[in-house]
């Protein structure tokens, strides 16, 4: 195969080599981005990363792709282009440049959109967004200083000053670089990017790391003192009420469900410090990369009040056309409305733009995004691709909503985790065998790669542990949509036989444990205010007592009654509760094991292994019930096709019991 041999390409171990290293350090690269290249000997070929990709996580199968250099500037040489209209030309451009990949690895990963920048330069390119170089190419007086630093250089940097990237940016740069080579008899080692970033490149791997720590410590040492936020403090609580709130808020403005996860953020801190904070978000997207994953600059939040935030969000829309998802809060600090992986690449993005405006401000005030500028960006393909693959989201009529299933370890509790997941929920899987609920997390992480799911220990019975459990949630997600009751047990036992503390285990789980998860999952729906749902896994033995099965009959009857009484409660807040019946399930059951499964067999005078086909045969489909049944009627009952129904039941046993 092509590709076997490309992998031992000396190259392509080059440029993982200076990916990987440059890619780990968090003052060169914010959010994963960046870009690197390497040419080959004999300069017909060019490794570069992939597009979407992040630099420290580049291996030999993948984040990169092998390009033909010649193809990739005959894009650049063809003059037809410059007749298209922005989105037709540049949509052809990502075509041309995936096409002069030579690596057989087919059309899954792209090459960087800035190829054609890199194909110009020296061997080896390493293009960054440090912290560092954002304060200058975004300040006023940015190229004076730029110029002064380095003014006793052999070989100066080179300024690019502003313009629409793809094309546009590649012709500029192939005009500057070729005057600046008949200037200095070589290409330029260093180039500033204005609004932007940082291009270095070499013949020598070495020397163009090196170059790029040598020009990060020169800006170091001649950048504007700016103030240090120190820390916040804000306790769990004053995070967790502003999370609600900016969750609300972004629900009431978008219409869509999100995850909002708080960072603490120095670089935010001081800007929420800095007597001119507010002004300096307010004042437009510093870059691309702000721009495309944040939606703009961060916005600044004075109070943590859901229509007062609600109202700053609609302004924002309605002036940069997109919801912000970064919110500097006061005394909180960063909340970023969307799923932790995308999250973590905002705050890194923001923490720069925080400090960068912050120096460009003392240095002559700072330069944004022209509206023009922004409405290029908002609309090329290119960098909504880099999004995307950079977020791997998941969808579906769920999306994003949050849901807690209990017991999910193993079982209908884990078949309906993997349904919600499969919906687009974000998954939580409680239980109290933390090891099948990792297990349970797992299988949905194996199945579908880009879903958010987590296991989170917890005893349903134990009022403080399920405390600790949505406290985790909240942690971690913000937020709380759907909870799903379905840890459960069923001693069978005659009436005469049946031990007490079995009768209480069975209250404890069944009731108690419903009761106390509901509750916590409704006092943070209400305080949300978004409404939710609340699911009771019940059974058609709530509805139609089977016999030797008191336990399991009073305790599912009653899942059903506190359901009822929690819909007419609730109902007010748009909270929806209702229950699912299912028949029996016996894929994966903790409940069917071979003990119950003899009982079964005792009561009914049969052998164990005509259990399952006797139960399956006294159904009017004769059809056996598996987990993702149940699973659908949960996600319909969750979803807005379900949004007038509560207080009901949906009994799914394949035509057993019928309800009146």
């Amino acid at each position: 195969m092509v590709v076997n041999t490309i992998s031992n390409d000396k190259a392509l171990d080059q440029l993982i080599k200076m990916s990987n290293m440059v890619g780990a350090d968090t003052a060169l690269v914010q959010g994963g981005g960046g870009n690197t290249s390497v040419k080959s000997d004999d300069g017909c070929n060019m490794f570069i990363k992939a597009s979407g990709s992040a630099l420290k996580n580049m291996n030999k199968e993948k984040g990169w792709r092998r390009m033909d250099i010649a193809a990739v500037l005959s894009v650049l040489a063809d003059d037809s282009l410059a007749s298209k209209n922005a989105a037709e030309r540049e949509s052809e451009v990502v075509a041309r440049l995936l096409w002069a990949c030579n690596d057989g690895l087919g059309a899954g990963a792209r090459p960087s959109v800035e190829a054609h920048l890199h194909a110009l330069l020296d061997k080896y390119v390493i293009h960054l967004h440090p912290v560092a170089v954002g304060a200058f190419v975004n300040a006023k007086q940015g190229k004076q200083r730029v110029e002064e630093i380095f003014a006793k250089e052999q070989y100066p940097p080179l300024w690019v000053p502003y313009v629409d990237p793809g094309l546009t940016l590649g012709k500029k740069i192939e005009e500057l670089i070729a005057a600046y080579s008949k200037k200095y008899g070589r290409k330029p080692p260093v180039v500033f990017l204005d609004k932007h970033g940082l291009l270095v490149s070499d013949a020598n791997c070495n020397t163009a790391v090196k170059i790029v720590t040598a020009v990060i410590d020169k800006l170091d040492k001649a950048m504007p003192k700016v103030q240090k936020g120190g820390s916040l403090k804000p306790s769990r609580d004053e995070i967790t009420s502003a999370k609600l709130a900016v969750r609300k808020a972004f629900f009431a403005a978008t219409g869509k469900y999100s995850p909002v996860v708080h960072f603490e953020n120095a670089n935010v801190a001081a800007i929420l410090n800095e007597k001119d904070g507010a002004k300096l978000l307010a004042a437009g997207s510093l870059t691309p990369d702000e721009l495309v994953y944040s939606n703009g600059p961060a916005l600044y939040i004075e109070k943590t009040d859901a229509d007062f935030i609600g109202k700053k969000l609609k302004t924002f829309i309605e002036k940069n056309q997109r919801p912000a998802l970064a919110y500097a809060v006061k005394g909180i600090g960063l909340l970023v409305a969307c799923e932790p992986k995308t999250a973590s690449v905002i705050n890194d993005i923001q923490s720069g733009s925080c400090f960068a405006r912050m120096a460009a401000a003392q240095m002559g005030g700072i330069r944004v995004l022209t509206e023009k500028e922004a409405q290029f960006i908002n609309n090329w393909e290119s960098e909504a691709f880099r999004k995307q693959v950079a977020g791997a989201k998941s969808g579906g009529e769920l999306t994003n909503r949050v849901a807690v299933v209990t017991g999910a370890g193993s079982g209908l509790g884990r078949s309906i985790a993997l349904g919600l997941a499969r919906a687009g929920a974000i998954t939580i899987i409680t239980d109290i065998d933390e090891a099948a609920a990792s297990a349970t997390e797992a299988m949905i992480k194996a199945e579908m790669p880009g879903a958010m799911a987590a296991a989170v220990k917890c005893n349903v019975t134990d009022e403080q542990s399920v405390e600790n459990a949505f406290a985790a949630v909240m942690d971690k997600w913000g937020g709380v949509d759907i909870i799903v009751n379905a840890a459960g047990v069923a001693p069978a036992y005659s009436l005469v036989d049946l031990p007490v503390d079995k009768w209480r285990l069975s209250l404890e789980i069944n009731l108690t444990g419903y009761f106390l998860m509901a509750r916590a999952a409704a006092r943070i729906m209400i305080k949300q205010g978004m409404a939710g749902s609340i699911i009771n896994i019940t059974s058609k033995s709530g509805l139609d007592a089977s016999k030797n099965n008191t336990p399991y009959n009073a305790t599912k009857s009653g899942e059903i009654h506190m359901a009822r009484g929690w819909a007419m409660e609730l109902g007010e807040h748009g909270i929806r509760v209702n229950c699912v019946a299912p028949g029996n399930v016996f894929e994966g059951s903790k409940i069917w094991n071979p003990d119950y499964i003899k009982a079964c067999a005792k009561k009914y005078g049969i052998k164990p292994q005509e259990v399952i086909p006797y139960y399956v045969n006294k159904t009017h489909l004769k059809r056996e019930i598996k987990g993702q049944d149940i699973a659908d009627s949960v996600v319909f009952l969750c979803s807005d096709k379900a949004r007038v129904i509560t207080g009901q039941v949906i009994v799914a046993d394949s035509g057993q019991v019928m309800v009146r």
